[in-house]
């Protein structure tokens, strides 16, 4: 469990008659796009200029029971060039909890995080499910920005549940000093992270041992990536009903 403090919130619940959101701005702006009875629709943008080295941005989702959160990124997000990269500082720091309560579901629609040459980040995802839950997350990692050559980024996935962990995914790249076998010639990295649920996978997909994959996608350009098309089909699978 993170013990980073959030600055910006948002948490889902359900009443006698409609799901209700609290919306909490920090770095983050979680804007209300719409609701129903028992789901609701957010776009998350910055309030602010971020991530300039030494920031941290801190969001908490929570999904209460039997409720449908769909979040998408507006704009996407850049990890900026450091202030003084020959005098280095602490990283950017990007922290998310996702907690869904029995029966919740979330789809996440990420787009681009951009780390600019000579930025430091890190950057955690934590996803705790209740019983029956399922969550879709689309996270799209790119080092540079156009002609550049890329920064920093290390980047931590935890997902688990009562049953203890679901996937556990480390990552350190620095497009400065490239490691054979971590990324390659590859500057973006495209992923698809289902849990919970079983989607339809394909050759090269990681299969969970609990219900769910990974689908990922290297390569030099995002708009190249075709997990889009598949982000519609195994969104279709999570709000399909069990069995």
């Amino acid at each position: 469990m993170s013990t980073a403090t959030p600055d910006t919130r948002i948490r889902v619940r359900r009443d006698a008659s409609r799901a209700r959101a609290e919306l909490v701005v920090g770095k983050l702006a979680p804007r209300l796009i719409s609701r129903g009875p028992d789901r609701v629709h957010v776009g998350v943008t910055a309030a602010e200029m971020i991530l300039l080295d030494g920031d941290q941005v801190h969001l908490e989702v929570e999904v209460g029971p039997a409720c449908t959160l769909h979040m998408e990124d507006i704009g996407g997000m850049v990890a900026y060039p450091r202030r003084r990269p020959e005098e280095p500082g602490p990283p950017a720091e990007w922290h998310v909890s996702l907690r869904l309560a029995a029966g919740a579901r979330l789809v996440w629609e990420g787009l681009p995080f951009v780390v600019a040459q000579s930025a430091d980040v890190l950057r955690r995802t934590e996803v705790q499910l209740g019983e029956g839950a399922r969550a879709l997350v689309r996270e799209t990692l790119v080092w540079g920005r156009a002609r550049e050559t890329g920064g920093r980024l290390r980047s931590t996935t935890h997902a688990y549940d009562e049953g203890g962990d679901l996937l556990y995914e480390n990552l350190a790249a620095d497009a400065a000093a490239p490691e054979p076998g971590v990324l390659g010639e590859h500057r973006v990295m495209d992923s698809l992270i289902a849990l919970g649920f079983e989607p339809k996978t394909q050759a090269g997909d990681l299969v969970l041992a609990a219900p769910g994959a990974v689908a990922r996608h290297l390569g030099a350009e995002t708009h190249t990536s075709p997990l889009s098309a598949r982000l519609d089909e195994w969104r279709e699978r999570l709000t399909a009903s069990p069995g």
